[in-house]
């Protein structure tokens, strides 16, 4: 595809949807060897043979916008997926991406192969696997895959001197919330619970202090209190009166002889 060795960039990162349509964002880009016109028109060739290989007609199809994309000395284009119909996949070479639905399931393939472009060298300049990249994203769970899943996404990374195979299998619809999140919600809502508790509690232990430490003031008001009398002894009516005492006669003195 490219007479150029290790100097390919090709990252797509895509999601399928229920209603059976890719949304995402895909560059397709090769290293210029020197700023010259030259160099910029081998760089846009390059990618428009790695783009009809991968993509087929993909660009024709409604949902798809392209834009020129230039970073890290690459140069290329910039596809970007809103909404494309997964008929768009359809009638791809052989190795190119496929997307295709079987019942509930979403079926994906294709091949990252630039193996021929490294005869010969220059490729161990280029030997990460950052610049070639597929992420393919299932609404539902994936049930089969060759790559490294994470969630409901699959990742598929190569350095560009080894052929990339890639297949992967998952549901067409939603999985809905997992038992994880249940979970997760369950310890919020006791955090919370235990939070407001304890506030409460606070609360009420500090107005029970306050309480203690500050008794109530007694309420004075203008009424005039009664006065109690001194008990009245009761008197028989029918006990007789005491006649007064007779005054003592003195006596006389005693006279001696």
């Amino acid at each position: 595809m490219l007479a150029l060795a290790g100097c390919v960039r090709f990252q797509a990162n895509v999601t399928l949807t229920p209603q059976n349509t890719v949304n995402g964002e895909i560059v397709v880009a090769v290293i210029l060897a020197d700023d010259t016109a030259d160099s910029r028109a081998t760089a846009t060739a390059g990618t428009a043979q790695i783009a009809t290989a991968l993509l087929g007609t993909l660009t024709n199809a409604a949902g798809v916008s392209t834009s020129d994309y230039e970073q890290d000395g690459y140069l290329g284009t910039r596809i970007k997926l809103t909404n494309v119909a997964l008929a768009a996949f359809d009638s791809q070479e052989p190795g190119a991406l496929m997307f295709t639905r079987d019942g509930d399931e979403y079926v994906f393939t294709g091949a990252l192969d630039f193996t021929s472009q490294t005869a010969g060298g220059g490729a161990d300049q280029n030997s990460d696997d950052s610049n070639l990249t597929v992420s393919v994203t299932f609404p539902g769970a994936v049930t089969d895959h060759n790559g490294e899943l994470s969630g409901t996404t699959v990742t598929w990374k190569t350095p560009i001197e080894k052929r990339l195979e890639m297949s992967a299998r998952g549901g067409a619809t939603s999985a809905g919330p997992g038992i994880l999140l249940f979970v997760i919600i369950g310890i919020v809502v006791l955090v919370i619970a235990a939070a407001v508790v304890a506030v409460l509690l606070l609360l009420r232990s500090r107005r029970k202090k306050a309480a203690a430490v500050s008794p109530p003031t007694p309420v004075v008001t203008d009424a005039v209190l009664p006065v109690p009398s001194a008990p009245v002894v009761p008197v028989a009516a029918d006990a007789p009166a005491k006649p007064p005492r007779a005054p003592r006669t003195p006596k006389a003195p005693k006279t001696t002889d």
